[in-house]
């Protein structure tokens, strides 16, 4: 009687005998056989590639049919630089992290709390804020001293005197002195605002990095952008500029409680405020040394005295301020 093991071993031996057979009948070369995939999916054996298959994906094999190499389909050239393009990220992403990293450890080491942030920022802006004040006393002892030399060469004028050219030049160059110094507080605002932006980050960053919460009270200062100061206005082209400045001077005239002192092409002036209720007003048509846009500064003052930096902190003269902006905008 035969057993199942006496069934099995023809099987065995006839698949054994169609393998054999099967690689026999492949073209082999010198040991070397390819395999590969065609556009439809067939699978190839033979001993060369054809040219039009030879940048598909193939294998090497030996004469036992076993797998000696793979080599992979050629890239075409779109996928080439896709591919270098994702190096090239992958590149500058790794130099962002290690940039944020050595930021990082600047920061801890920097500081130990919040409280080291805040303190560090209002240092800096007590800074700006000290030369914003030095300025400001530059530019009242400017328009005081304007004043008079235009008091001065009118008076002479009327006297039937000429005015001469070098008293004329002195007075140019104390009107650009005063340009400038309008110049270095737009400049320093911009510090201010810089100053705000960058600890505000920093104090954010610290919470993260040391799994902080917000405080309930906490009173960090929003930067400011700026464009926002309510007496920049930034123009947009030298054409719709004009219109703005000459909207800027009707603005003056309407708001300034002294008359008009100094008017020139970019600059037109209001005389220093003599009551603790006078509005002094100063505008300035600026170019920005950085950004070399053109710019209208308007420069609000009030009598220095307590009474007079108290009605500069009134409601009507800060409305003043924020209407700049909207009555001058090109129309």
């Amino acid at each position: 009687m035969e057993t199942i093991n006496d069934l099995i071993k023809p099987s065995r031996l006839l698949l054994a005998t169609l393998l054999s057979l099967a690689f026999v009948s492949l073209p082999v070369n010198a040991g070397k056989l390819y395999k590969w995939v065609d556009e439809s999916g067939r699978v190839h054996y033979a001993d060369y590639l054809p040219p039009e298959d030879i940048r598909r994906e193939h294998t090497y094999l030996d004469e036992r049919g076993l797998t000696v190499n793979k080599v992979d389909a050629a890239k075409t050239q779109e996928e080439i630089e896709q591919q270098e393009a994702l190096k090239r990220l992958q590149k500058e992403q790794q130099a962002l992290i290690e940039k944020q990293q050595a930021a990082d450890r600047v920061l801890l080491r920097t500081f130990r709390s919040e409280d080291d942030i805040l303190m560090a920022r209002d240092g800096q802006l007590r800074a700006v804020d000290l030369s914003l004040q030095v300025i400001s006393s530059n530019i009242r002892q400017l328009k005081n001293k304007l004043e008079e030399m235009q008091r001065n060469a009118a008076s002479l004028e009327l006297s039937g005197q000429s005015v001469s050219s070098e008293y004329l030049q002195r007075i140019d160059r104390k009107r650009q002195s005063l340009k400038e110094s309008y110049q270095s507080i737009v400049h320093r605002e911009r510090d201010k605002n810089r100053i705000r932006i960058a600890f505000a980050r920093d104090l954010e960053r610290f919470r993260v990095l040391k799994r902080l919460s917000r405080k309930p009270d906490d009173q960090l200062e929003t930067a400011q952008s700026e464009e926002g100061l309510s007496n920049v206005y930034h123009c947009q082209g030298e054409s719709r500029c004009e219109s703005s400045w000459q909207a800027a001077k009707q603005y003056l005239r309407s708001h300034a409680t002294t008359p008009v002192r100094m008017l020139a092409e970019n600059i037109l002036m209001a005389g220093q405020p003599l009551k603790a209720q006078d509005i002094s007003i100063t505008m300035s048509r600026l170019t920005d040394a950085i950004t070399q846009q053109t710019i209208i500064f308007m420069d609000l003052q009030c009598k220095d005295t307590p009474e007079g930096t108290a009605f500069c902190a009134s409601e009507p003269v800060r409305q003043i301020r924020e209407g700049f902006n909207a009555a001058v905008a090109e129309r």
